[in-house]
């Protein structure tokens, strides 16, 4: 996968906003916009600092982009074999990303009542 687009990935899938990145890693704007959209490249610093600032803003996003590079399948065999292969420090952070899941409006995901 091209590293523009396993960038766009990981944002939308970590629901990261250009915005907020761009904040986060000190950059402008369009500079992100260019780089998710394949308009512009970066240099390794300026990559490395976006990739910093992915992680920041959401534990787990920079794994998944070089997992995307690397072309590794996002999932890799049953739920219960990825949540039994998550460390010890992984586990809270699936957690929280359950809890943020569960509660988004965005997603139609059907909640206890």
């Amino acid at each position: 996968m091209l590293i523009h687009k396993a960038f766009d990935e990981t944002l939308k899938t970590y629901r990261i906003s250009g915005k907020v990145l761009a904040q986060t890693a000190n950059v402008s704007e369009s500079l992100v916009s260019e780089f998710r959209r394949g308009k512009g490249g970066v240099t390794d610093q300026t990559l490395n600092k976006l990739l910093g600032a992915i992680e920041t803003i959401d534990s787990g996003a920079r794994r998944y982009f070089c997992s995307l590079i690397a072309g590794e399948s996002k999932r890799e065999g049953n739920l219960s074999d990825i949540i039994e292969s998550l460390s010890e420090e992984e586990i809270p952070q699936l957690l929280v990303a359950i809890a943020n899941r569960w509660q988004s409006p965005q997603k139609k995901v059907l909640q206890a009542r």
